[in-house]
C-alpha cells in the first residue's frame, strides 16, 4: 500500500514562532520554517546570527526556546558541532568512552565507531581524523 499523500508532503521539520534570547538579546525572533523531507538546507548568516542556536533547538538540545516545533524524523537526531569536541590527548576510542561505564562499554564504543565509518581507528589520535 502506498503511503498517504499527507505523509509524503509533510515537512521533516516544522517550526512555528521559535524565539530564543540570550541575556536580553533576541537571537531567534518568531522563526517559522518548514524543511521538506529529503531536502538539503544551508543556514547562512554572520557570526552570532543564530545558526547554531537554531540547529540546537531543532535537535532538542536547547530547552529555553519558546514557540512550537514538530520533527518528523527518526528517533535519533545527530549533531556535529562546529568546533572540536574531542580531547586531543586521548585516543579516539577513549574519547568515545568518556562518561560511559559497564563491562560492554568498549564494545558499544567500537560499534559506534563502525557506525560512523571509523571502524579500525580506535587507537588513532583525534588529529589523525578528518
Amino acid at each position: 500500500m502506498a503511503p498517504h499523500t499527507e505523509q509524503l508532503t509533510r515537512p521533516a521539520v516544522r517550526l512555528t514562532g521559535l524565539t530564543r534570547s540570550f541575556e536580553g538579546r533576541t537571537v531567534l525572533d518568531g522563526i517559522d520554517l518548514d524543511l521538506p523531507a529529503g531536502s538539503f538546507t544551508a543556514l547562512l548568516g554572520h557570526s552570532g546570527s543564530g545558526k547554531s542556536t537554531l540547529l540546537r533547538a531543532i535537535a532538542g538540545l536547547d530547552h529555553r526556546v519558546t514557540g512550537s516545533g514538530e520533527l518528523q524524523a527518526p528517533d535519533r537526531v545527530s549533531v556535529v558541532f562546529q568546533d572540536s569536541r574531542l580531547l586531543p590527548w586521548r585516543r579516539v576510542l577513549d574519547n568515545v568512552l568518556l562518561g560511559t561505564d559497564g563491562k560492554d562499554a568498549a564494545a558499544r564504543g567500537r560499534a559506534a565507531l563502525v557506525e560512523v565509518g571509523l571502524g579500525g581507528r580506535e587507537r588513532a589520535w583525534p588529529s589523525e581524523l578528518s
